[in-house]
């Protein structure tokens, strides 16, 4: 824990994420960086074998492309939640404008958290989730500079903001080599004022809760030479254990640093801004262009403090230029990766493209984003929900990073995972008694806290049904725990006996974690990154389901599940459709990942056994079926004994919710693991399921609500959207795509174009919404989960919408591709990795292959059928249609929107 003086120095640097991709290892592994692949630093491809260079078939001015996204809005932003975000990844935050004269910046940080999985504070500060460090005002004097005409403007491809006030001219970026936030201040004013730049606690100096305690100081460090002062913010949180268990205890320490460049200070001051305490830097009026340089940082480490790195980021700091250049190299190479352009459909480019800036500002840390206000939370630390991260609302902002081409986005979500890696397998053992590793749906930094022998047998009694009844003990540890972790959350009601609830039952993050590590090797191939990062959760995850008590072989000779739960709907059911799907992938992953390194032998035949003899899918015709018409009975009345669908689990269950709306799952075979797919049908592999899913689409309230509209189900998590796309149904893609895009002004939109759902503003919605999007241009599918990938373009895109894309396909291929009034122009592919490709023909003819820019063969085939090509590293492929060349498909055009 800390030292009796919380903000003493010892001057220790701090791993740091400074671009790319970043070591995550195991704690008895040295694991290497996520694995990457080619990447260019402009949209020409090298040639493979002849050294020259090809020019994509389509090139844009990717300045103008991603400018087509933008934000803008005229008027003053009065309040944090409204405000455009600038950050770094790890350090920045909203901008907003609090009343005429004053500019404010909030400053948060990826890697701060008010509490952990063990906290006994956080029971009762449920909307206290941490992340903000501080904030920034600047006082333009008595002037009114921002008003109804202010225009302020949110550039995506520089991750600039620029806001005209009027006499005022601000800029404002992050550094993406150090947690730097620059804001340029031109001030033009015929008479300027005097400027003041204050930096503010969030909490008063010391808050106390118990054992928790937040305590905040600010100070003034001293410029040298000709540099100004440096005034600075610092808090310590920390929460000692109240089991005495060392590896439960909480600590973060975190600092603000601010200075002025281009302009002197002329006093530094105490102050107060509302009822917080602030420094202030004074500075004389004058003309001219300055810059109030920001510094942040955040540790978790005892040895060393935030505030020396901190000061160091702005005493340090490069000028405002050299900033700029540095951030807009890092945004170029960004948006090459990828790209979506929908000359028709901007509003849907945009969400697409506003998605990926708010992902990249937000997920360069430690811990990836949280989908409760990610870093743009703007209400001091007001973060509804709190701290801990919900798996189904996380998977909505990881859903696009694949195919975007932007596996380092999920490089914070690993790195949390590796780091936890002890402690879920501490919670394997201590809530199941099982083996392997156990992901609760809602966890904490942690991951699990580490119960007391004691807590954790009577725990585990009582939610494995070998007693009815709980211990007091367990009773009051709970009391002073929060309710929403699995553990806990049989108090979630504040009921005297709850033996499943919420989340105490479900499996899906420990398994979605397995599949996440699996999708990185089908994508890039990297046996070491299998081997020393991956494998270790994809086996945990197998051999939890394996040992977990409520797997069991009935009579059948089939494995059939008890005691799971669906999402929040079903609690402790019988043959849950999800897990019965995700069991299906990860035994399968966990079988080859383990013959492609040569280890685990003996678990082999364990893991088979079960993948080969899993109980059916449930179906509503079933004895026992839970679905939705047990909710919903008119739907009973249109499911013909002819047309069977699926069910969503089967009694005996403990408890069972509404399972009407589109948020509930059903389609996890169509998401996850290449269980069920467009090439699971057509290799003839389905073993009729492709029917049944039809089936469960097409009589579902998702198709109730998103397509024929009967209600419109505002659900910004719902993922019907993207099994939709994946089910290849482009027709439905037009109304469904429209009823969800219209969840994102359902409460008014706001400037920024957050998703305000009441309880909290996110961007979780747009993950799905862009993943859907992306789906319906171009899926990357195994038949099944560890078969070769196959490439399709467009298989869901509504023939009435034009696009351009290119999107990351499994094997390292970066496709691209284009449809005009309908019609499949071209298909071009880099070859990352120099792996076979396979893509099924989008031509009722035969194709050309153009090879680095010279035709090379003529492949035959017919409409849907499947085409298969060697390919060297590096080169570029392009297809063709018979009769056409690439040639007559080039263009640089991007149309502007009006």
């Amino acid at each position: 824990m800390a030292a009796a003086n919380p903000f003493s120095s010892d001057g220790i640097s701090r791993r740091r994420f400074v671009g790319g991709a970043v070591g995550v290892g195991l704690s008895a592994a040295s694991a290497g960086p996520l694995p990457a692949m080619t990447a260019h630093a402009d949209p020409v491809p090298a040639s493979a074998k002849s050294g020259s260079r090809v020019a994509p078939v389509f090139n844009p001015d990717y300045s103008k492309l991603i400018g087509r996204s933008d934000l803008t809005y005229t008027g003053r932003i009065t309040t944090g939640t409204q405000g455009m975000s600038v950050a770094n990844g790890r350090f920045g935050g909203p901008v907003w404008q609090s009343n005429s004269s004053t500019l404010v910046m909030q400053l948060n940080h990826t890697d701060m958290f008010m509490f952990n999985d063990a906290s006994a504070a956080s029971k009762d500060h449920q909307n206290s989730g941490g992340g903000a460090l501080g904030r920034i005002h600047v006082g333009f004097g008595t002037d009114t500079v921002f008003d109804s005409a202010t225009k302020q403007h949110l550039s995506l491809y520089d991750g600039t903001l620029s806001i005209d006030g009027t006499g005022v001219h601000v800029d404002v970026i992050s550094d993406t080599d150090s947690d730097v936030i620059a804001i340029r201040i031109t001030d033009q004013r015929a008479t300027p004022q005097a400027i003041t730049v204050d930096l503010a606690m969030l909490r008063d100096a010391n808050q106390i809760w118990g054992a928790h305690s937040a305590i905040s100081a600010l100070t003034t460090v001293a410029g040298k030479g000709h540099r100004n002062d440096a005034i600075v913010l610092e808090q310590v949180v920390q929460e000692k254990c109240d089991t005495g268990i060392i590896a439960n205890d909480h600590y973060v320490n975190t600092a603000v640093a601010a200075t002025v460049q281009g302009r002197q200070v002329s006093a530094v001051t105490n102050n107060t801004i509302g009822n917080r305490a602030t420094l202030r830097l004074s500075l004389p009026a004058q003309q001219g262009t300055f810059t109030v340089v920001v510094g942040g940082d955040t540790t978790t480490d005892t040895r060393r403090t935030a505030k020396t790195t901190a000061v160091a980021n702005v005493t340090k700091s490069s000028d405002y230029a050299k900033i700029q250049t540095r951030s807009q190299a890092w945004w170029r190479d960004f948006w090459n990766k990828s790209y979506v352009y929908f000359p028709t459909q901007f509003n849907y480019e945009q969400r697409r493209n506003y998605y990926m800036y708010l992902a990249a500002i937000s997920n360069r840390g430690s811990y990836p984003s949280k989908y409760n206000g990610g870093i743009w939370i703007g209400e001091e630390d007001r973060r509804d929900w709190g701290s801990f991260y919900w798996n189904w609302n996380q998977d909505c902002l990881y859903q696009p990073l694949w195919a975007a081409n932007h596996l380092d986005l999920m490089e914070p979500l690993f790195t949390m995972r590796q780091a936890g890696y002890q402690q879920y397998r501490t919670a394997a053992r201590q809530m199941w008694g099982s083996e392997g590793i156990f992901i609760g749906e809602t966890n904490g930094i942690l991951g699990w806290e580490t119960l007391p022998d004691g807590i954790a047998e009577a725990m585990q009694q009582y939610y494995t049904f070998k007693t009815s009844t709980r211990t007091q003990d367990f009773t009051d540890f709970t009391m002073r725990r929060n309710r929403f972790l699995p553990p806990w959350n049989w108090n979630v009601f504040g009921t005297s006996n709850n033996q499943a609830s919420y989340v105490t039952h479900t499996m899906m993050a420990t398994q979605e974690t397995a599949e996440y590590y699996w999708r990185v090797y089908c994508y890039t191939k990297d046996l070491q990154w299998l081997r020393k990062v991956a494998y270790p959760f994809i086996k945990g995850a197998a051999d939890l389901y394996r040992s977990y008590d409520g797997l069991r072989k009935d009579a059948d000779g089939k494995y059939h599940f008890y005691n799971t739960n669906l999402h929040e709907h079903i609690w402790a059911g019988k043959d849950v459709i999800d897990d019965l799907s995700m069991a299906r992938g990860v035994f399968a992953a966990a079988v080859k990942a383990s013959e492609l390194l040569g280890v685990d032998k003996a678990s082999r035949p364990l893991w088979k056994d079960i993948r080969d003899n899993l109980a059916a899918y449930p179906l509503r015709s079933d004895p026992n079926a839970l679905w939705a018409a047990s909710t919903n009975p008119p739907l009973a009345t249109q499911l013909a004994t002819d047309q069977p669908a699926w069910a969503q689990g089967l009694r005996p269950a403990y408890l069972i919710r509404d399972l009407h709306g589109t948020e509930s799952p059903i389609f996890k075979m169509l998401e996850k693991f290449d269980v069920l797919n467009l090439e699971t049908r057509d290799q003839g592999l389905d073993n009729g399921d492709w029917e049944i899913a039809l089936n469960t689409y097409l009589h579902s309230p998702g198709y109730l609500n998103q397509v024929q509209n009967q209600v419109i189900d505002r659900n910004g998590s719902s993922r019907f959207h993207v099994d939709a796309a994946k089910l290849g149904r482009a027709d439905d893609m037009v109304p469904i795509l429209n009823t969800q895009y219209g969840v994102f002004s359902t409460y008014g939109e706001f400037p920024n174009l957050l998703f305000n759902q009441l309880d909290y503003y996110s961007a979780e919605g747009y993950g799905t919404f862009a993943e859907a999007l992306q789906q319906a241009l171009h899926q990357s599918l195994s038949p099944t989960p560890v078969a070769d990938p196959v490439i399709r373009v467009f298989p869901a895109w509504p023939k009435a919408w034009d696009a351009k894309y290119k999107l990351l396909a499994k094997d390292g291929f970066l496709v691209s591709s284009a449809m005009q009034s309908g019609d499949i122009q071209y298909v071009e592919i880099e070859s990352q990795l120099g792996e076979t490709a396979r893509i099924r023909n989008p031509w009722d003819s035969d194709v050309v292959l153009y090879r680095n820019g010279r035709k090379a063969e003529t492949l035959i085939a017919t409409e849907n059928g499947l085409l298969k090509f060697k390919t060297d590293k590096g080169e570029n492929i392009v297809l063709v249609r018979a009769g056409t060349t690439p040639n007559q498909y080039r263009t640089s055009d991007v149309v502007q929107p009006h």
